[in-house]
């Protein structure tokens, strides 16, 4: 062996054990910065090999502690640790121990083999806490051993043997040996290469209970050696074996519910059935699994989720060895335009966490951490079915009303009072001087004078209830005949003034009269006393109303005129008279008058007149024109606004509809017609979270909105209740598109055949033949869509609807 420093290497060894608890809490203190779940402990069987240099401590060196000649031992141990502080091993050593005493000339060499059983504790573990990832670790030893040795003392010079124990001092074994009884303690470093592998530095004193390794007795104590030796651990740990998971990834079955995916509402909702074999996920191995949407050159990363093995720690989905095992992924995502034409993918990760696995790790946090195997990309899911969004916006808006009429009556009365029984004229009376009955008369003379047309003439009479009633029925029909005849004579004398601009001739023959006599006005007597001030006018109206024959009615107001001077002085007189009223025909312009002058002179038009003559057309940008004048003409009338909107909405004119149905809600808040058009505007701009916050406003104020709600429930993906609520609508699209969505593809194929024809119509009648593997439906329907809108050619192409058809040769002809 050649000579070395030995005193160099004790230094060493001695340097590396006193920083070792240093290194190791500046491990600990370096991550004490939070709180960290308790890691899982494997227990475990270990083997270990060593190698490097051996020690005498003994009476031939006690004048010199450390040999300068080098000398080699080695080493192989297995052992169990069975937790993290504490375990038992059984190590075998030999080599050689040698000493010198160059006083006198001296030289022992010794061939040694021990077998040793220690008990292990791990410093660092002990103190600091059990952490797999921790590079170094302190442990010390102690136990028992059984040592074999062959000595040989030399005279140094000249090789002379002085004394032997043992017949043969070379190793490893001699013939009949010296066998003792040792005690080995020492420390150890031990370095984390990786998993199952750690490199020993380690220092192990056997101290003997006799004196007789080197041959010399002194009496000052019994012989000891030590070794320093340098040596690497295998350890029988349960694996993470993820080369053998990526190996057998193939196994790993994915089924994804729907496929196609489908957007429902605003929303892509994936479903997908991750199944796990038998035997295939390894006890301390984690995966991470994240679906993503790959699609236009960009993709939608959905959330993340981490599997993981029995023996891991964390909140991750656990998986099985054994039995394997299955897990359900749920998620959703908002639609973004692109995503029709897409695969849902996933390439998941595998790892071997060194601390709790987190469930929603992503996979940046944890390629940050780990070394990782990213597994080949699979396909989940081709593509995105967006049949739902294909909504046709029909919402049924509101017109407001022009309120025009075409037939317009006016009317104008005079009333003449009459004196108590009596059924003559007399313009004395009371009342028709104080009434001033005669002017009202002329002023119903100068109505007639206008011109209009007469329509009919109303003579109303009544008499007062205080006396017999068959007496009043016909007292009321002579009052009313006096009344007619006034009227007549009237006229008549109109007639024979040739300065009248107007003149009835042959008034009874050419006007129609309506005479009504009738007979004693109980309603207005009882309307009288209740207007009046008489203090007992309860009593009065309670008197007349308990009293179901009318004679005795009759005699209670006569009895209670007599009391009640205001009865008969107030309450009565004005019952006794006669109505005359005129009605006439107010004069109109004709439609085709109003019609001209709404695009031409819309000035001499009033309000009414011109939202009406919007009516007599049948051309949309007409009618907007005329709306949108009355905007101007009228700018305080919301219906101007409304009705302009109407048809913007129509021609889907949005920024404008909604200018001017913001203006009409200021003009009339909470109209039902602005509000439901408003409802439209928003739905019509696929805000339908608005659309039906709005509805539900204008249905409280009296709207019919079943089908526009309808719509939204639709846009939802709720088609269900879509349908109730459009259920009143035949031969609708919506309605169509809706039992399509929900599987009735018959019924759909009869509601959009009997609806308005169109592209539209034709395309989802397709997509039912191709729901219901009705490939002659599909192909004719297709074919009739695209001859309506070629822009469908390209739109099916790639619609995931027709997905089983893409290699079809007729769909394929007819797409490309």
């Amino acid at each position: 062996m050649k000579k070395a420093s030995y005193k160099s290497i004790m230094m060493l060894l001695i340097l590396m054990l006193g920083i070792a608890p240093a290194l190791v809490f500046g491990q600990d203190a370096a991550g004490s910065g939070k709180s960290e779940a308790k890691s899982t402990f494997d227990k475990h069987f270990f083997l270990q090999a060593s190698g490097g240099v051996s020690q005498f401590f003994g009476d031939l060196n006690e004048k010199n502690l450390f040999n300068e000649r080098m000398n080699f031992f080695y080493g192989l141990g297995a052992g169990y640790q069975f937790s993290p502080v504490f375990g038992i091993r059984g190590v075998f050593n030999n080599g050689w121990v040698v000493s010198t005493y160059d006083p006198q000339d001296l030289r022992m060499s010794s061939s040694l083999w021990d077998a040793q059983l220690h008990a292990t504790v791990s410093l660092t573990n002990l103190i600091f806490g059990y952490k797999p990832e921790r590079f170094l670790n302190v442990y010390g030893f102690a136990g028992g051993a059984l040592a074999n040795f062959s000595s040989i003392l030399y005279q140094n010079s000249n090789e002379l043997v002085i004394d032997q124990n043992g017949p043969d001092a070379d190793p490893p074994f001699s013939q009949d040996p010296m066998k003792e009884f040792v005690v080995p303690a020492g420390l150890g470093l031990n370095f984390r290469l990786a998993e199952k592998w750690d490199l020993n530095l380690e220092y192990n004193l056997r101290t003997m209970f006799t004196d007789e390794l080197d041959l010399v007795e002194s009496g000052k104590g019994n012989d000891a050696y030590s070794t320093a030796m340098l040596g690497v651990t295998y350890k029988f740990k349960p694996s993470a074996n993820l080369k053998s998971m990526e190996k057998n990834y193939g196994l790993v079955k994915y089924e994804t519910t729907p496929d196609p995916l489908v957007r429902v509402g605003d929303t892509v909702c994936v479903n997908v059935k991750v199944i796990f074999p038998e035997k295939y996920f390894a006890k301390k191995a984690a995966m991470n699994f994240q679906p993503e949407i790959k699609y236009a050159g960009t993709s939608k990363k959905l959330k993340p989720v981490n599997f993981q093995g029995e023996d891991v720690n964390g909140d991750g989905i656990v998986i099985n060895y054994k039995t394997g095992g299955s897990y359900t992924y749920v998620d959703c995502v908002p639609y973004e335009p692109g995503m029709n034409v897409s695969d849902l993918v996933v390439s998941p990760t595998l790892y071997e966490p060194k601390e709790p696995v987190s469930l929603n790790a992503t996979p940046e946090e944890i390629k940050g951490k780990y070394k990782v195997i990213d597994l080949p990309e699979r396909k989940l899911a081709d593509g995105v079915i967006i049949t739902g969004s294909r909504i046709l916006h029909d919402e049924d808006l509101i017109l407001a009303d022009h309120g025009y009429e075409k037939e317009t009556i006016v009317s104008k009365d005079a009333t003449i009072y009459f004196q108590v029984n009596m059924h003559n004229l007399n313009w004395n009376l009371p009342l028709n001087r104080n009434n001033q009955v005669q002017q009202k008369l002329d002023e119903l003379a100068s109505f007639i004078r206008m011109g209009y047309a007469i329509r009919d003439i109303d003579i109303n009479a009544w008499a007062s209830p205080e006396g017999e009633e068959s007496f009043n029925q016909g007292l009321s029909e002579r009052r009313a005949q006096a009344g007619k005849k006034h009227l007549l004579d009237m006229l008549k004398k109109m007639a024979k003034d040739k300065k009248e601009p107007f003149v009835i001739e042959n008034p009874e023959e050419t006007l129609k009269f309506n005479t009504y006599a009738n007979g004693e006005d109980w309603n207005g007597f009882m309307q009288a006393v209740e207007a009046s001030n008489i203090g007992d006018k309860r009593i009065i109206m309670n008197v007349v109303n308990s009293q179901p024959d009318v004679t005795k009615r009759e005699q209670e107001i006569r009895n209670m005129s007599v009391v009640y001077k205001e009865i008969e002085d107030d309450i009565l007189p004005p019952l006794r008279r006669v109505v005359i009223q005129v009605n006439c025909f107010e004069p109109k312009k004709t439609d085709e008058e109003i019609a001209n002058l709404a695009t031409s002179d819309p000035s001499k038009l009033d309000d009414k007149e011109l939202l009406y003559a919007a009516t007599l057309t049948n051309d949309n940008d007409t009618k907007l024109r005329i709306y949108k004048t009355a905007t101007t003409q009228f700018p305080n009338d919301w219906r101007g606004f409304n009705n302009a909107a109407y048809y913007e909405l129509t021609s889907n004119q949005l920024g404008e509809a909604a200018s001017h149905l913001n203006k009409a809600d200021q003009l009339e808040p909470n109209n039902k017609a602005v509000v439901n058009n408003l409802g439209a505007l928003a739905s019509k701009k696929e805000d339908y979270k608005g659309a039906a916050a709005q509805y539900a406003k204008a249905k409280t104020l009296g709207a019919e909105v079943n089908y526009n709600l309808g719509i939204t429930q639709l846009a939802a993906g709720k088609y269900d209740q879509a349908l109730s609520l459009m259920g009143s609508k035949k031969c609708n699209t919506n309605v169509g598109l809706a039992q399509v969505m929900t599987g009735k593809y018959s019924e759909a194929a009869n509601t959009l055949k009997c609806a308005p024809e169109s592209a539209h119509n034709y395309y989802l009648m397709a997509v039912a033949g191709a729901r219901n593997a009705d490939v002659k439906m599909m192909i004719d329907n297709l074919t009739k869509a695209i001859q309506g809108d070629p822009s469908l050619k390209a739109q099916a192409a790639e619609d995931r609807e027709f997905i089983k058809y893409f290699s079809n040769a007729e769909f394929m002809s007819l797409v490309k």
